[in-house]
């Protein structure tokens, strides 16, 4: 059992189980499968696979890859561990404003 008074990061309503506070509070980040739909996935993933392979450069943004694949110099989304600062990327900063999330 988990005590709301031992939370800070998440309110105590019916949005999230016990359970799933408990591993943000652990973790500072939480997967919930299938929350938006297939289609909008598919988007947001073909923008960051977009901004990955340098196709697109919006203002700001930086892409942080494994060092391990800098040998072989791969430019794959496979190969990028974090991508920040990416609010001004209107298409990929949607998601954030989707009402499931």
């Amino acid at each position: 059992h988990v005590s709301p008074l031992c939370l800070s990061y998440t309110l105590d309503n019916d949005v999230l189980t016990a359970e799933q506070r408990q591993f943000y509070e652990d973790n500072g980040h939480l997967l919930v499968r299938k929350l938006i739909s297939d289609e909008d996935f598919e988007h947001f993933r073909q923008e960051f696979v977009r901004i990955c392979n340098k196709e697109m450069n919006p203002p700001g943004v930086l892409i942080m890859r494994d060092e391990i694949c800098r040998p072989n110099f791969i430019q794959s989304e496979k190969t990028v561990n974090k991508v920040h600062d990416f609010q001004e990327d209107e298409e990929l900063f949607r998601h954030r404003t989707l009402p499931e999330v």
